[in-house]
């Protein structure tokens, strides 16, 4: 597993999202540039602080960086995609959105039990 890859591509696409730049976003967590390159470009095994730093300031999805082993990569923009949608929900949005999945497998899925 390439944990590298997986850390670069949700630092990035979080950094985009917020509409950063590499040097902004290094600025705001205490970082220099040269360390958020090199996570987006693979090219960092960063030290477990700043990993831990990079994770909560950015609000990553842990198991994406650690557990995407077996799913294929569409299952891993999905996943990314679904927790950044997510990530700015309230407690009832939260809710909410978990009965409607619930109710699209239900309505997908009839005879799945679940």
């Amino acid at each position: 597993m390439n944990y590298t890859k997986s850390l670069g591509n949700l630092v990035k696409a979080a950094r985009l999202k917020s509409g950063l730049t590499q040097a902004e976003l290094a600025h705001e967590m205490g970082l220099g540039l040269r360390t958020v390159a090199d996570i987006e470009n693979y090219e960092a095994n960063p030290r477990f602080d700043t990993l831990c730093r990079v994770i909560s300031y950015l609000n990553l999805p842990v198991d994406s960086i650690f557990y995407s082993e077996g799913q294929s990569e569409k299952e891993n923009i999905l996943r990314k995609i679904i927790h950044q949608e997510l990530s700015d929900f309230s407690e009832n949005d939260l809710n909410v959105a978990l009965e409607v999945l619930e109710g699209l497998r239900k309505g997908l899925h009839p005879q799945d039990p679940k």
